[in-house]
């Protein structure tokens, strides 16, 4: 179970880096706006979760909405595109640190999961299925220079009681 962050690219699509008390101002409205609307997608329709990890720096609760493909039962991708920026997103980073996290769904359902770092064939498999059903990650692939990680979350069951 390992999360590996590649190094931030040269080139990028432009988004905003918002000073700390923005970013956790926006982070918080995006919490609440997927909560009372039961969920949400992505601007391309992409399903999307509440994802929860502790920050790399801080060790404090961060949470993201993130798009996400269901892989299995119990797991889902979620890509690290950030919009194609040269950077990678700071839940990322927080997953390389700590690669266990809380996912939210849209119907209430939490999970605590185990994060890994698709690589090799299961990684070209992936955005094979991500070309297929959201094909609007495929454009950040030509915006940015940067690897951009594909990181599967699994369920870890809970212990019997």
């Amino acid at each position: 179970m390992a999360v590996n962050v590649p190094p931030a690219g040269s080139r990028g699509s432009r988004f905003p880096k918002f000073p700390g008390f923005m970013a956790r101002f926006m982070s918080r409205m995006q919490t609440a706006m997927f909560r009372r609307q039961k969920g949400g997608r992505t601007p391309g329709g992409v399903p999307a979760l509440l994802l929860e990890t502790i920050g790399s720096r801080t060790g404090e609760t961060r949470r993201a909405v993130v798009g996400y493909l269901q892989d299995g039962p119990d797991a889902w991708l979620t890509i690290a595109s950030l919009a194609g920026t040269a950077r990678n997103p700071a839940w990322l980073y927080n997953l390389g640190k700590n690669p266990l996290a809380t996912v939210e769904l849209g119907d209430g359902r939490r999970a605590r999961v185990a994060a890994t770092s698709l690589a090799g064939v299961e990684r070209d498999a992936a955005w094979k299925r991500i070309e297929l059903e959201a094909p609007e990650y495929m454009k950040y692939l030509d915006a940015t220079d940067r690897q951009i990680t594909i990181v599967r979350l699994a369920a870890i069951p809970s212990p019997a009681p």
